[in-house]
């Protein structure tokens, strides 16, 4: 039976400061402790700026112009569902490459660019293949990878970190609301958490999710998760507060696939994460006024989120 909260919190996302380098983003390391932040090109940081601005316009366009149509509930069909697994299908298999040793166990690895923005300092967030999202029946699949070294720690710190889902509402707000352990057997979890979904609109979500790590050696570790339930929040915090059937709601988020990989290395810890989520479908007359947002969103998701890991690893290495 789903879990269900008591009380309930509220809260807001909050974006990041990223810069651009091709077709991934890097967020400089102005609040990191490796030293201070090093200069960035006049040119990259206006293009980062005009990318934020066609995002910002395209959503308020998308409010002026059609207000009711992400606000109209869609339901989930069987045919969505059999294609993101497909997808999902492919991505586990690449994640049982790396662990194999078949392909480089690191995403920030296989690119020149991204390795050396890791090496630095910097959060890269890219597209796991293509430009992050494609269309399918009923649905888009958005798949998305984000790195960082969070340096003078040691591997077991950081899965401590990402695996205290008690404290996740604490670590990772305002996007985790509440987040509780509901049930635990070594490193496999079955976690509760009240989130905010941000896709054009803000939704909370009731979500549950399976997870498991492990080590594959003193160095390094993996890591996945899968939801279990998603269920949209009416009118959370309310007295008539309730919750959708799943499938059958606004397609905020009707899926979520994560895989972690953790690295130590002579300065500290790579730690990468890949976020594979399925959400409703955008009317392809839409789409080149909304694509600015979907590239946007899950970048600054990821981004923050790594972020808020480096910065609690560290505070807890102190």
């Amino acid at each position: 039976m789903p879990f269900r909260w008591r009380d309930e919190g509220s809260g807001s996302p909050r974006d990041e400061h990223a810069v651009a380098i091709g077709n991934v983003s890097r967020t400089d390391s102005r609040d990191s402790p490796q030293g201070p932040a090093r200069q960035r090109s006049c040119h990259a940081r206006h293009l980062h700026r005009n990318g934020v601005r066609t995002a910002a316009l395209a959503g308020a366009l998308w409010h002026l112009t059609f207000p009711d149509a992400l606000s109209a509930q869609t339901q989930l069909q069987t045919e969505t569902i059999r294609e993101f697994d497909i997808h999902v299908q492919a991505a586990e298999s690449q994640f049982a490459q790396r662990l194999a040793g078949e392909s480089p166990f690191l995403w920030s690895s296989e690119n020149s660019t991204r390795e050396h923005a890791v090496s630095v300092g910097d959060i890269v967030v890219g597209p796991s293949s293509g430009q992050g999202w494609h269309e399918i029946q009923g649905g888009l699949v958005h798949d998305w990878s984000a790195a960082v070294l969070v340096p003078g720690v040691r591997v077991e710190q950081l899965v401590h970190v990402v695996t205290s889902y008690d404290t996740h509402a604490t670590t990772y707000a305002p996007s985790v609301i509440r987040s509780r352990i509901l049930e635990r057997e070594g490193h496999t979890y079955r976690v509760a958490m009240r989130v905010l979904a941000k896709n054009v609109l803000t939704a909370v979500l009731d979500t549950e999710h399976h997870a498991e790590y492990a080590p594959m050696d003193e160095l390094r570790w993996w890591g996945r998760s899968q939801s279990i339930s998603i269920r949209e929040v009416r009118r959370p915090g309310h007295p008539e507060e309730s919750l959708r059937p799943p499938g059958d709601d606004n397609g905020y988020l009707w899926r979520l696939r994560v895989f972690w990989r953790f690295a130590q290395t002579g300065t500290g810890v790579i730690v990468e994460h890949r976020a594979i989520s399925l959400t409703r479908s955008i009317p392809k007359a839409l789409r080149w006024m909304l694509r600015p947002i979907l590239i946007a969103l899950p970048r600054r998701s990821l981004d923050e989120m790594m972020r808020k890991t480096r910065e609690s690893a560290l505070a807890n290495a102190r």
